[in-house]
């Protein structure tokens, strides 16, 4: 959708504040993304780094247990704690071995060796059936008799044998913030074996949905709030899951969240101050006077020419008007920015071709009616203009209708007076509009043949006070009979000025006095109660 820019224009700091304001958000969304995607590449490289571990520990501890019950014998004599030691030595994460009786009593351990009388089992946390069908049960945190109880560990039996799990590689994972980490035991249930005990409550039963555990999750959760990690570790029955709310990971970007705020905040004030001229210079009409310039926006105002004898009208001048949304431009501003953006043809085009089809729209085909335009001077050229207006008669019934061409005494003459001639002969009239206010004399007038010479309306408005300029009108009128031209004078408002240009032989009025300019309905209308043109 096109967005008009006059619109915008219309309160400048206000739409660039809001531009500003847009601007602003959008950098901090991107900041924001940007630090999003760092939050949840830190937590991949954690996953990564716990999952590593843990498939290390879980395949150290089944490898050892596996080892123990296929070829070592559950005795607690010296060969076998001999035996045991070896094993504590080769493997990478357990840091004891025991060997349980068949009650499933503790007997003796590679590093204590045989017990002074056996340690009755702690019943299992935790039951998990591996891939190949080994059963483990485990024990998380369980005290250890080295030390008193003072130490705890993971403790993994299978079988008689049982390992202890090195506590300080479990440390590093347990102490991982927002983490949880989850257990599928062999019954298909799912056991938490660890957690970050501030994560809410909420959160932490939302991760452990089936949902969440059947399928690998990195993104972030607008349900929960929160950045959410979640993957099943290859070769184990563990999941491991990290979850940091959104209000410690403002917390924790809160530095960077406040320079890129700072950051955008000079972007945003950027913005306003850069686009408060732009807008400001789009409210200018010279900014909207090519796009104003189309059929939908062209008014046509049709101010009668009349008898000044009989007051009967003969006539009218089309004055052009530009709409400009609720707004209506008169020709004193349009005309500058016209000539300014060298659109003059653009617009004399759009100015005919409106009234064209107004006229032959809505007047009947017998109407004599002499229907005069005001062009540009560059813009008299006989083949164009012809072109221009016949074209638009085209495919119209056959028209009473005559038009006269109106030139600015003003005009250079040159070329002019060939193209005037050109247009007489093809059959136009040509009048030479606002004379007086220029420096045309005698020959350069009669050079033209103009049929109509138009007395200017300051003249006219000067009558009454008998001003020097007023005195000219019938030396303007003797120079119109001296090249055979009949005289129009513009600005006519009441009877007095009347009576006083009939005086001076002047032909036919144009003024408020006899109608104002009107739209094509109002034109018509006044024909018709003028018995010009019949209903």
């Amino acid at each position: 959708m096109k967005i008009h820019t006059y619109k915008l224009a219309q309160r400048p700091r206000l739409h660039a504040a809001v531009a500003g304001l847009l601007t602003m958000g959008l950098f901090m969304g991107v900041f924001s993304m940007l630090m999003a995607i760092d939050q949840l590449s830190k937590l991949d490289a954690l996953q990564k780094t716990l999952g590593q571990k843990l498939q290390g520990m879980s395949l150290d501890t089944r490898s050892t247990l596996r080892r123990l019950n296929e070829n070592a014998q559950a005795d607690c004599n010296e060969n076998q704690l001999q035996r045991l030691r070896q094993e504590v030595f080769i493997a990478t994460y357990q840091v004891d071995i025991g060997v349980y009786d068949a009650q499933g009593r503790l007997r003796c351990t590679a590093v204590l060796g045989k017990l002074p009388r056996p340690a009755q089992a702690v019943p299992p946390d935790a039951i998990v059936k591996t891939a190949s069908g080994d059963v483990h049960h485990i024990n998380f945190r369980l005290p250890l008799l080295i030390g008193d109880g003072r130490y705890t560990a993971t403790v993994v039996r299978m079988g008689r044998f049982g390992t202890v799990v090195d506590p300080h590689a479990l440390d590093d994972l347990f102490s991982v913030d927002e983490g949880i980490l989850r257990l599928r035991l062999a019954d298909g249930s799912i056991k938490v074996a660890h957690q970050d005990p501030t994560l809410p409550s909420g959160l932490n039963e939302r991760l452990g949905e089936a949902g969440l555990l059947a399928a690998a999750v990195h993104r972030y959760s607008w349900q929960d709030q929160a950045f959410v990690s979640s993957r099943r570790i290859e070769g184990t029955q563990y999941f491991s899951q990290f979850a940091v709310p959104l209000e410690r990971f403002w917390a924790v970007y809160a530095l960077r969240l406040g320079l890129a705020l700072l950051l955008s905040l000079g972007t945003g004030l950027l913005v306003y101050g850069a686009l408060v001229p732009v807008l400001q210079g789009w409210a200018r009409l010279d900014h909207r006077i090519a796009s104003l310039i189309r059929d939908e926006n062209m008014l046509c105002m049709y101010q009668p020419i009349v008898d000044m004898q009989t007051g009967q009208p003969v006539g009218c001048e089309v004055l052009m008007r530009l709409r400009d949304g609720a707004q209506v431009l008169y020709p004193d501003r349009v005309l500058p920015a016209v000539e300014r953006g060298k659109l003059c043809w653009a617009l004399d085009q759009a100015v005919v071709r409106r009234a064209v089809r107004e006229l032959c729209t809505h007047l009947p085909v017998t109407c004599d009616l002499k229907v005069s335009f005001n062009f540009f001077p560059e813009n008299i050229d006989c083949d164009r203009l012809r072109a221009l207006i016949e074209g638009e008669l085209a495919g119209q019934l056959p028209r009473a209708l005559r038009f006269d061409l109106e030139v600015i005494e003003q005009a250079e003459q040159g070329s002019l007076q060939i193209e005037i001639a050109k247009l007489k002969q093809a059959g136009y009239r040509v009048s030479i509009d606002d004379f007086g206010t220029g420096y045309s004399n005698l020959s350069s007038v009669k050079a033209l043949a103009p049929d109509y010479l138009k007395i200017d309306k300051s003249f006219v408005f000067e009558m009454e006070d008998a001003s020097v300029r007023s005195s000219l009108i019938p030396e303007i009128v003797g120079i119109a009979r001296a090249v055979g031209a009949k005289v129009v004078a513009e600005g006519i408002e009441n009877e007095a000025q009347r009576a006083l240009l009939l005086t001076f032989g002047v032909d036919y009025g144009q003024g408020y006095l006899f109608a104002r300019p009107m739209e094509i309905e109002s034109f018509v209308q006044y024909l018709r109660d003028s018995g010009v043109a019949s209903a």
